[in-house]
């Protein structure tokens, strides 16, 4: 049977104060492609002030859209004291996910950097019924395999002394035991079925946290799930920027046209790069993110008083 509505989907974010206006704008793109869709929103965090999260929620209070705030810092930080120095908030919230949200049937898991560009409930249309994890292979690692680039041009004297001095194509083969290179996925989006995954695979998630990994969000859900990763075409998760795209240019032949029929029918446009389209104009889609923005600084200006005013008589 067709799904049409995202009925017990939970599509879900990690923010911190410093990315919860991208994260924002994200889920007003949402909003925009989804309008006679009831939402169930999650944002994940360890840092945003109550009056943040109250001032979110009067910013959304739609009424199909439900938004709540889970804060996991009690959790992050009793995990912390048993983890590599590399593991980050982020990727400890990837692999909490199951966890998380294990009574609901399908999780959507969004990067901060990105924007939705389309129907999220093609989704559970196309991945198949007895697929636990989905994602889209990454074109940038790949072209940084194939070219040989060692591990220590991403991290330089920050590179950790336990991680192995050899180039990207051997620390995925040898220090990750990926037996496909060109299945490892990115990240930015998941899609999940909690059910479907097991007990075993979680704690596999949290027991190579004490190892050292050059990206650990998506070098430990690769390990884990490498054979089990049913992979989406790139419009699911379409990674662009200046560096990215330039990158691209050298995929091989089959990977590059395929990626340029992708472009077309892009479903979310993701900026893995450290320059974000909230800073920099030129990037492709920027003006969208600038439009987003605008909407939002708008609706805020006009309930924003009244809602402090309110606030401050309690």
């Amino acid at each position: 049977m067709t799904a049409t509505s995202l009925e017990n989907t939970a599509i879900v974010f990690g923010a911190e104060k410093k990315t919860l206006w991208p994260t924002l704008c994200c889920i007003q793109s949402i909003i925009e492609h989804h309008k006679h869709t009831a939402l169930e929103l999650y944002i994940l965090h360890t840092d945003i002030p109550f009056l943040l999260q109250e001032i979110t929620r009067a910013l959304f209070q739609l009424e199909r859209l439900e938004l709540s705030f889970v804060d996991v810092h009690q959790k992050a930080k009793a995990l912390r004291i048993h983890t590599h120095p590399r593991w980050n908030t982020k990727c400890f919230m990837k692999c909490y996910l199951p966890v998380l949200f294990r009574e609901i049937q399908n999780v959507i898991w969004l990067d901060s950097s990105l924007l939705v560009t389309g129907d999220l409930t093609q989704l559970l249309n196309i991945v198949p019924k007895d697929a636990c994890l989905s994602a889209v292979a990454d074109p940038v690692a790949q072209i940084l395999r194939q070219n040989k680039v060692p591990i220590s041009h991403f991290l330089g004297s920050n590179t950790p002394k336990d991680l192995p001095n050899v180039t990207l194509a051997e620390y995925t083969q040898y220090h990750l035991g990926l037996t496909n290179a060109e299945r490892y996925f990115n990240t930015g989006l998941l899609f999940l079925r909690p059910k479907l995954i097991k007990a075993s695979s979680i704690n596999q998630c949290f027991t190579r946290a004490k190892r050292p990994y050059l990206f650990p969000s998506d070098d430990i859900l690769n390990q884990i799930f490498h054979e089990k990763v049913h992979l989406l075409p790139e419009r699911w998760n379409f990674l662009t920027g200046q560096l990215t795209e330039n990158l691209c240019l050298h995929l091989p032949e089959h990977w590059k046209t395929h990626r340029e029929a992708e472009r077309y029918h892009k479903m979310i446009l993701h900026y893995p790069e450290a320059n974000k389209p909230w800073h920099d104009l030129t990037l492709p889609g920027a003006s969208r993110y600038q439009s987003l923005s605008h909407k939002l600084e708008k609706r805020m200006s006009h309930f924003l008083p009244a809602l402090l005013r309110d606030m401050c008589s309690h």
